[in-house]
Protein backbone atom coordinates (compact mmCIF):
# COMPACT_ATOMS: atom_id res chain seq x y z
CA UNK A 1 0.00 0.00 0.00
CA UNK A 2 1.01 3.64 -0.23
CA UNK A 3 3.26 4.87 2.54
CA UNK A 4 1.08 7.73 3.73
CA UNK A 5 -1.96 9.92 3.04
CA UNK A 6 0.15 12.33 1.00
CA UNK A 7 0.76 9.63 -1.61
CA UNK A 8 -2.94 8.81 -1.76
CA UNK A 9 -3.72 12.51 -2.16
CA UNK A 10 -1.15 12.74 -4.97
CA UNK A 11 -2.85 9.84 -6.76
CA UNK A 12 -6.23 11.54 -6.39
CA UNK A 13 -4.76 14.72 -7.86
CA UNK A 14 -3.22 12.74 -10.75
CA UNK A 15 -6.63 11.37 -11.79
CA UNK A 16 -8.54 14.52 -10.76
CA UNK A 17 -10.61 12.69 -8.15
CA UNK A 18 -12.25 14.89 -5.52
CA UNK A 19 -14.68 12.48 -3.88
CA UNK A 20 -14.57 10.76 -0.50
CA UNK A 21 -11.96 8.13 0.37
CA UNK A 22 -14.58 5.51 1.22
CA UNK A 23 -15.16 1.99 -0.20
CA UNK A 24 -18.43 2.62 -2.02
CA UNK A 25 -19.68 1.76 -5.49
CA UNK A 26 -19.60 5.42 -6.51
CA UNK A 27 -15.98 5.72 -5.39
CA UNK A 28 -15.04 2.57 -7.31
CA UNK A 29 -16.60 3.87 -10.52
CA UNK A 30 -15.02 7.30 -10.23
CA UNK A 31 -11.55 5.93 -9.50
CA UNK A 32 -11.74 3.47 -12.39
CA UNK A 33 -12.93 6.10 -14.84
CA UNK A 34 -10.53 8.73 -13.53
CA UNK A 35 -7.49 6.51 -13.97
CA UNK A 36 -8.53 5.43 -17.48
CA UNK A 37 -8.90 9.08 -18.50
CA UNK A 38 -5.63 10.33 -17.00
CA UNK A 39 -3.01 7.57 -16.83
CA UNK A 40 -2.27 6.10 -20.27
CA UNK A 41 -1.50 2.56 -21.27
CA UNK A 42 2.02 2.49 -22.75
CA UNK A 43 5.06 0.25 -23.20
CA UNK A 44 7.87 2.78 -23.52
CA UNK A 45 9.90 1.49 -20.56
CA UNK A 46 10.04 -1.94 -22.20
CA UNK A 47 11.36 -0.44 -25.44
CA UNK A 48 13.90 1.72 -23.61
CA UNK A 49 15.25 -1.30 -21.74
CA UNK A 50 14.10 -0.03 -18.34
CA UNK A 51 13.13 -2.62 -15.71
CA UNK A 52 9.39 -2.91 -15.05
CA UNK A 53 9.19 -2.84 -11.25
CA UNK A 54 5.85 -3.78 -9.70
CA UNK A 55 6.35 -2.84 -6.05
CA UNK A 56 4.07 -0.06 -4.74
CA UNK A 57 6.85 2.52 -4.37
CA UNK A 58 8.01 2.06 -7.97
CA UNK A 59 4.46 2.20 -9.32
CA UNK A 60 3.80 5.43 -7.43
CA UNK A 61 7.05 7.01 -8.61
CA UNK A 62 6.52 6.16 -12.28
CA UNK A 63 2.76 6.56 -12.76
CA UNK A 64 2.05 9.38 -10.32
CA UNK A 65 5.22 11.37 -9.71
CA UNK A 66 6.77 11.01 -13.17
CA UNK A 67 3.40 11.35 -14.96
CA UNK A 68 4.04 8.26 -17.07
CA UNK A 69 1.81 5.36 -18.03
CA UNK A 70 2.38 1.63 -18.06
CA UNK A 71 0.83 -1.69 -18.97
CA UNK A 72 -1.56 -3.99 -17.12
CA UNK A 73 0.69 -5.11 -14.27
CA UNK A 74 1.53 -1.48 -13.50
CA UNK A 75 -1.84 0.17 -14.12
CA UNK A 76 -3.94 -2.44 -12.35
CA UNK A 77 -1.21 -2.79 -9.72
CA UNK A 78 -1.48 0.91 -8.89
CA UNK A 79 -5.26 0.88 -8.67
CA UNK A 80 -5.10 -2.31 -6.59
CA UNK A 81 -2.98 -0.51 -3.98
CA UNK A 82 -5.44 2.39 -3.84
CA UNK A 83 -8.48 0.15 -3.52
CA UNK A 84 -6.91 -1.94 -0.76
CA UNK A 85 -5.93 1.19 1.14
CA UNK A 86 -9.51 2.45 0.96
CA UNK A 87 -10.85 -0.82 2.34
CA UNK A 88 -12.16 -2.56 -0.78
CA UNK A 89 -12.13 -6.36 -0.95
CA UNK A 90 -9.82 -7.10 -3.88
CA UNK A 91 -8.98 -10.39 -5.58
CA UNK A 92 -6.34 -10.24 -8.30
CA UNK A 93 -6.89 -12.46 -11.34
CA UNK A 94 -5.15 -13.40 -14.59
CA UNK A 95 -6.57 -13.59 -18.11
CA UNK A 96 -5.73 -15.13 -21.46
CA UNK A 97 -5.87 -12.56 -24.25
CA UNK A 98 -8.09 -13.79 -27.11
CA UNK A 99 -8.07 -10.90 -29.58
CA UNK A 100 -8.50 -12.17 -33.12
CA UNK A 101 -9.70 -15.51 -31.83
CA UNK A 102 -6.15 -16.61 -30.91
CA UNK A 103 -5.95 -17.94 -27.35
CA UNK A 104 -2.77 -16.77 -25.62
CA UNK A 105 -1.11 -17.79 -22.36
CA UNK A 106 -2.18 -16.05 -19.17
CA UNK A 107 -0.43 -12.70 -19.35
CA UNK A 108 -2.97 -10.07 -18.29
CA UNK A 109 -3.73 -8.80 -14.78
CA UNK A 110 -7.22 -7.74 -13.73
CA UNK A 111 -9.21 -7.54 -10.50
CA UNK A 112 -12.43 -8.71 -8.91
CA UNK A 113 -14.07 -6.43 -6.34
CA UNK A 114 -16.77 -7.71 -3.99
CA UNK A 115 -18.95 -4.93 -2.65
CA UNK A 116 -22.35 -5.05 -0.96
CA UNK A 117 -23.18 -8.48 -2.31
CA UNK A 118 -22.17 -7.74 -5.92
CA UNK A 119 -19.00 -8.65 -7.76
CA UNK A 120 -17.32 -6.28 -10.19
CA UNK A 121 -14.66 -6.84 -12.83
CA UNK A 122 -12.16 -3.99 -12.63
CA UNK A 123 -9.53 -3.51 -15.35
CA UNK A 124 -7.71 -0.27 -16.18
CA UNK A 125 -4.88 -1.91 -18.14
CA UNK A 126 -6.19 -3.36 -21.41
CA UNK A 127 -5.05 -0.69 -23.83
CA UNK A 128 -7.33 0.37 -26.65
CA UNK A 129 -10.23 -1.87 -25.62
CA UNK A 130 -10.14 -1.29 -21.89
CA UNK A 131 -13.42 -0.93 -19.98
CA UNK A 132 -13.91 2.64 -18.81
CA UNK A 133 -15.89 1.53 -15.75
CA UNK A 134 -16.27 -1.61 -13.63
CA UNK A 135 -18.34 -4.41 -15.17
CA UNK A 136 -20.80 -6.45 -13.11
CA UNK A 137 -19.83 -10.11 -13.00
CA UNK A 138 -23.20 -11.02 -14.49
CA UNK A 139 -22.94 -13.18 -17.64
CA UNK A 140 -25.05 -12.13 -20.61
CA UNK A 141 -25.62 -8.55 -19.49
CA UNK A 142 -24.73 -6.04 -22.23
CA UNK A 143 -23.06 -2.92 -20.86
CA UNK A 144 -22.87 0.15 -23.10
CA UNK A 145 -19.89 2.20 -21.91
CA UNK A 146 -20.11 4.62 -24.84
CA UNK A 147 -16.58 3.80 -26.03
CA UNK A 148 -17.29 0.06 -25.98
CA UNK A 149 -20.29 -2.25 -25.69
CA UNK A 150 -19.17 -5.15 -23.51
CA UNK A 151 -20.53 -8.33 -22.00
CA UNK A 152 -19.30 -11.34 -20.08
CA UNK A 153 -20.22 -14.88 -21.11
CA UNK A 154 -19.44 -18.15 -19.37
CA UNK A 155 -17.34 -20.78 -21.09
CA UNK A 156 -16.73 -24.42 -20.10
CA UNK A 157 -13.01 -24.18 -20.86
CA UNK A 158 -12.09 -20.62 -19.90
CA UNK A 159 -14.55 -19.70 -17.14
CA UNK A 160 -15.56 -16.22 -18.25
CA UNK A 161 -14.90 -14.46 -21.55
CA UNK A 162 -15.06 -10.69 -21.92
CA UNK A 163 -16.44 -9.75 -25.34
CA UNK A 164 -16.88 -6.45 -27.14
CA UNK A 165 -19.40 -5.67 -29.84
CA UNK A 166 -18.02 -4.71 -33.24
CA UNK A 167 -20.96 -3.64 -35.38
CA UNK A 168 -23.30 -6.61 -34.81
CA UNK A 169 -20.66 -9.20 -33.96
CA UNK A 170 -19.42 -10.19 -30.50
CA UNK A 171 -15.67 -10.71 -30.44
CA UNK A 172 -13.56 -12.06 -27.55
CA UNK A 173 -11.07 -9.88 -25.70
CA UNK A 174 -9.88 -12.22 -22.96
CA UNK A 175 -10.86 -15.21 -20.84
CA UNK A 176 -10.35 -15.70 -17.11
CA UNK A 177 -11.38 -17.72 -14.08
CA UNK A 178 -11.88 -16.52 -10.50
CA UNK A 179 -8.74 -18.28 -9.28
CA UNK A 180 -6.66 -15.77 -7.26
CA UNK A 181 -3.19 -14.87 -8.52
CA UNK A 182 -0.34 -13.49 -6.45
CA UNK A 183 2.65 -11.13 -6.82
CA UNK A 184 5.00 -13.99 -7.74
CA UNK A 185 2.67 -14.96 -10.59
CA UNK A 186 2.68 -11.44 -12.00
CA UNK A 187 6.46 -11.18 -11.74
CA UNK A 188 6.73 -14.21 -14.04
CA UNK A 189 4.13 -12.82 -16.48
CA UNK A 190 5.81 -9.42 -16.40
CA UNK A 191 9.17 -10.95 -17.29
CA UNK A 192 7.60 -12.71 -20.27
CA UNK A 193 5.77 -9.65 -21.60
CA UNK A 194 8.83 -7.42 -21.26
CA UNK A 195 11.41 -9.89 -22.67
CA UNK A 196 9.90 -12.56 -24.92
CA UNK A 197 10.23 -12.06 -28.69
CA UNK A 198 6.62 -13.28 -28.88
CA UNK A 199 5.41 -10.40 -26.72
CA UNK A 200 3.59 -7.59 -28.58
CA UNK A 201 5.21 -5.05 -26.26
CA UNK A 202 8.85 -5.32 -27.33
CA UNK A 203 8.49 -4.39 -31.00
CA UNK A 204 6.75 -1.01 -31.43
CA UNK A 205 5.60 1.85 -29.21
CA UNK A 206 1.99 1.48 -28.10
CA UNK A 207 -0.03 4.03 -26.18
CA UNK A 208 -3.75 4.43 -25.46
CA UNK A 209 -5.96 6.67 -23.37
CA UNK A 210 -9.68 7.28 -23.08
CA UNK A 211 -11.52 10.58 -23.27
CA UNK A 212 -15.23 11.20 -22.62
CA UNK A 213 -16.11 11.02 -26.33
CA UNK A 214 -13.19 9.19 -27.92
CA UNK A 215 -10.33 6.80 -27.50
CA UNK A 216 -6.85 7.78 -28.66
CA UNK A 217 -4.46 5.01 -29.72
CA UNK A 218 -0.86 5.26 -30.89
CA UNK A 219 0.72 2.28 -32.65
CA UNK A 220 4.27 2.93 -33.78
CA UNK A 221 4.05 6.14 -35.85
CA UNK A 222 0.29 6.01 -36.43
CA UNK A 223 -2.13 7.94 -34.23
CA UNK A 224 -5.80 7.00 -34.38
CA UNK A 225 -8.75 8.70 -32.69
CA UNK A 226 -11.93 6.59 -32.43
CA UNK A 227 -15.03 8.62 -31.62
CA UNK A 228 -18.16 7.35 -29.89
CA UNK A 229 -20.20 8.13 -33.01
CA UNK A 230 -18.22 5.53 -34.95
CA UNK A 231 -16.01 7.96 -36.84
CA UNK A 232 -12.25 7.58 -36.70
CA UNK A 233 -9.33 9.72 -37.78
CA UNK A 234 -5.80 8.52 -38.45
CA UNK A 235 -2.62 10.59 -38.55
CA UNK A 236 0.84 9.46 -39.62
CA UNK A 237 3.55 10.91 -37.40
CA UNK A 238 6.30 11.80 -39.82
CA UNK A 239 9.21 12.37 -37.47
CA UNK A 240 10.47 12.46 -33.89
CA UNK A 241 9.08 15.94 -33.28
CA UNK A 242 5.56 14.94 -34.29
CA UNK A 243 5.87 11.76 -32.21
CA UNK A 244 6.84 13.65 -29.05
CA UNK A 245 4.23 16.34 -29.68
CA UNK A 246 1.54 13.65 -29.92
CA UNK A 247 2.70 12.03 -26.69
CA UNK A 248 2.57 15.35 -24.89
CA UNK A 249 -0.70 16.62 -26.38
CA UNK A 250 -2.82 13.46 -26.28
CA UNK A 251 -1.28 11.37 -23.51
CA UNK A 252 0.44 13.87 -21.22
CA UNK A 253 3.77 12.04 -21.56
CA UNK A 254 7.11 13.80 -21.80
CA UNK A 255 9.90 11.33 -22.51
CA UNK A 256 13.39 12.27 -21.34
CA UNK A 257 15.43 14.21 -23.87
CA UNK A 258 17.53 11.81 -25.90
CA UNK A 259 15.47 8.76 -24.93
CA UNK A 260 16.21 5.90 -27.30
CA UNK A 261 14.60 2.53 -27.91
CA UNK A 262 16.93 -0.36 -27.15
CA UNK A 263 14.33 -2.74 -28.63
CA UNK A 264 11.77 -2.62 -31.39
CA UNK A 265 11.37 -0.13 -34.20
CA UNK A 266 10.06 3.34 -34.74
Amino acid sequence: MFEDQLQLDAYFERIEYQGPATPTEETLFQLHNGQIMHIPFENFSVLMGEPIALDPASLFQKLVQSQRGGYCFELNGLLEQVLRQLGFQVTTLAARVMIGGVVQQKSHKLMLIELNGRRWLVDVGFGGNCPVAPLPLEPGVEVDQRLEVLRLVTDPDFGYILQHKVRDEWRPLYGFTLEPYYPADYRMMNFYTSHSPDSPFIHNPICAIAAPDARVILNNMELKIRHVNGESHTMELADETMFRDALRSYFGIRLPAGAQWSRGNR
